[in-house]
């Protein structure tokens, strides 16, 4: 899968962002904070969106990591990803929108002739804070072997490549200052994986992840040299052509791909 490149962001303009779908008030909705046994939003069954970004399970997982754990995703550079709140239901109707205003040659959303908010990949480590590195994630290759050692490091033994089944065990394994390199390792790769998986560019399908970012995972002590922020943009850019596709082809959305969480923040926001 081809991940977009970007020129410099351009100055921000910025023009009022709270135009939503109808019958939505401007400002709230769209990211609701709840507690952490509020079910999530997989579909929404009055559009039938089809959707796997869910924040809830991330923040599930990293508000049951141990200190040790937390220190571990701080010195990896992802630190922001420890601040995610617990949202029980994204507004995949809002999200749907938002991907169909966002111009990908532009990189902006665009809400009029005189209304949108410039997009840049660098917002994605504001929102999330994670690595804005000098290696794109995309272009580092990863043979057929090295992917299935990785695989296998972090207990994934399907023979679909794609699948993540069974990641969790290893990010419960216990850890402390007396784990060896070899186990901190395994957990560094599978949390990039889960995160990836469930929330930064989120595969169409549950419990799969695309393949193009396993190459930045061959050194788990480099993690934070990588361009993540540029890698789930591209993804967000790919989410909202596809959209657009749907749109035209179908006459409505059917199912979002990337993380489209990170365009309501940036609405909220601006």
């Amino acid at each position: 899968m081809s991940v977009h490149h970007f020129a410099p962001n351009p100055s921000r303009r910025v023009g009022p962002s709270s135009f939503a779908p109808t019958g939505r008030s401007a400002g709230g909705g769209s990211v609701t904070p709840s507690s952490p046994n509020s079910s999530d939003d997989e579909a929404a069954s009055a559009l039938t969106i089809t959707n796997r970004c869910s924040p809830k399970s991330v923040f599930s997982l990293v508000s049951n990591l141990s200190e040790f754990k937390k220190q571990i995703v701080r010195d990896m550079g992802f630190g922001g990803i420890l601040d995610i709140p617990c949202i029980s239901k994204l507004n995949l109707k809002l999200s749907a929108w938002l991907l169909s205003k966002l111009d990908s040659e532009d990189s902006c959303l665009v809400f009029g002739p005189s209304r949108s908010i410039y997009v840049h990949e660098d917002d994605v480590g504001i929102v999330h804070g994670i690595p804005n590195g000098d290696i794109d994630v995309s272009t580092t290759s990863v043979t057929d072997e090295q992917l299935e050692l990785l695989r296998s490091s972090i207990g994934l033994v399907s023979s679909d490549t794609r699948s993540i089944k069974g990641i969790e065990y290893i990010l419960e394994k216990h850890l402390d200052d007396k784990s060896s390199s070899q186990e901190i390792d395994g957990f560094k790769v599978a949390f990039i994986v889960f995160v990836i998986g469930h929330l930064l560019a989120p595969y169409v399908k549950h419990d799969q992840v695309h393949l193009d970012f396993w190459g930045a995972l061959k050194n788990p002590a480099s993690l934070e040299r990588y361009n993540w922020c540029r890698y789930v943009y591209g993804h967000v850019l790919e989410a909202a052509q596809k959209v657009s596709s749907e749109i035209i082809n179908k006459g409505r959305v059917t199912s979002l791909s990337g993380c489209h969480y990170f365009l309501q923040v940036i609405n909220l926001n601006f």
